[in-house]
């Protein structure tokens, strides 16, 4: 096209006739004035892919052409939409959406609703049957996640108390079939223990963390909120259901040691079991994150090297939520930028990590001695905390599926063509519309 055009910049106005070797005279007529300007509009339209015309091709309208470009140009948009739509509902049902899931769910939810009520001293073998389904396929998701493997957040506060709860359920079970008898001094430590961080830090983590949520078909959330808020309903039913546990499970539970126990006053209380417990995790998990752990997501090495990272923590996925930027802002007086530049390289110091960890103790054992002393001291306290954290939970859920169905597919082709939007719009960046 820049050819023809150069050409008729310099002869303009001689145009050579198709199939003939003559040249138009100097003086023209209107009407070779008129073809010319209609010559030239037609090899502007060649610049927008249309080569294939020829100059006195009047078998079809200039305006047909444009039309026709237009609808396949229209097509071709259509087609990406719909292709981006059905990625979109291809990843929803590998992640397991669908109705069966659904379907069990809810009827999962039914069903712990029914035992608490009508037969609460077996809710301890319902959490401890369910987990050996839920954990491990919670750990499965976990192990396949990209971009990195999310296997270390079983490392985390709230997964070790479980297992440790999983266990020594286990212990207590096979124990009472092979004849063994276990201490009541272990018993009671660890029923102790095990009121305060149930009671207190796993259902403080209901109302804290917003994405332990009732989701119905989704297993990996579900799990999240079943490791979360089944322990305090299991410690409900023994607070508050003991004689019938102990009718129900003589050989199993032994709880003649409950009108003993005092939740604070030294390190044998409730307050002080739970408390060692914890800082037995603190230390562990401390010294993992710093001898191996906060450097294991890292994008680039200390010499600048890219680092290939496989495997992510809790610390770092909660730094990357945006708690980085307000630990920058207002207890170390970072910059904005900066902080998003750690979020997006994984690279957070020493001194991020212990203030991560300060203020993840004094939420813990703030929640002991708060949320956990009011479950303990007071039956209609731990019955609406238990109520108020599954409303809270299913309110989150409830915000997910209307995301799902209103604004899901929007928010994800207008981020998916947001340059296409902004060509056409003659801006350099995407807004919304």
């Amino acid at each position: 096209a820049n050819g023809k055009f150069a050409t008729l910049r310099r002869y303009p106005h001689s145009i050579m006739e198709k199939g003939s070797s003559k040249v138009a005279p100097e003086s023209t007529t209107e009407s070779s004035d008129e073809e010319l300007k209609l010559r030239q509009s037609r090899l502007q339209v060649s610049g927008y892919g249309f080569d294939d015309w020829s100059l006195d091709d009047d078998s079809q309208s200039q305006d047909q052409k444009i039309y026709d470009a237009h609808k396949r140009g229209e097509a071709e948009t259509i087609r990406k939409v719909l292709t981006e739509t059905e990625v979109i509902a291809l990843k929803r049902t590998s992640e397991g959406f669908n109705e069966i899931n659904f379907t069990l769910g809810v009827l999962n939810c039914f069903f712990i609703s029914y035992l608490i009520g009508a037969y609460p001293q077996h809710l301890w073998l319902l959490y401890f049957i369910e987990s050996f389904y839920m954990i491990p396929r919670k750990f499965q998701t976990m192990w396949r996640a990209k971009p990195l493997n999310e296997a270390l957040y079983y490392l985390d506060f709230c997964w070790c108390m479980n297992f440790l709860a999983i266990f020594f359920l286990a212990m207590l079970v096979l124990c009472e079939v092979a004849g063994f008898a276990v201490e009541e001094d272990t018993r009671k430590a660890f029923f102790k223990a095990a009121l305060g961080i149930a009671c207190g830090v796993l259902l403080g983590a209901n109302i804290a963390l917003p994405f332990v949520a009732c989701v119905f078909h989704d297993v990996n959330t579900m799990t999240g909120l079943f490791i979360h808020l089944m322990p305090p309903m299991v410690m409900y039913t023994f607070c508050w259901h003991t004689d019938e546990i102990i009718s129900s499970w003589p050989n199993v539970f032994n709880f003649t040691y409950m009108d003993e126990i005092r939740y604070f006053g030294g390190i044998s209380s409730v307050a002080g079991c739970a408390g060692r417990l914890y800082f037995l995790w603190w230390i562990f998990y401390t010294s993992f994150m710093l001898l191996l752990g906060i450097s294991l997501p890292k994008k680039f090495k200390s010499n600048g090297q890219e680092a290939n990272p496989k495997w992510d923590t809790v610390f770092h996925s909660t730094m990357r939520d945006g708690f980085c930027i307000h630990i920058g802002q207002y207890l170390r007086g970072r910059k904005k930028a900066d902080s998003l530049k750690q979020m997006e390289e994984n690279d957070f110091d020493t001194i991020d990590f212990f203030i991560y960890m300060a203020l993840h103790m004094i939420a813990a054992l703030g929640s002991v001695c708060t949320i956990g002393y009011g479950c303990f001291s007071n039956k209609y306290f731990h019955v609406s905390m238990l109520a108020g954290s599954t409303v809270l939970a299913v309110v989150r859920g409830a915000k997910r599926y209307t995301y799902y169905s209103t604004k899901m597919h929007s928010r994800t082709l207008r981020k998916q063509f947001a340059h296409i939007i902004a060509d056409a719009n003659g801006k350099g960046e995407y807004f919304r519309m």
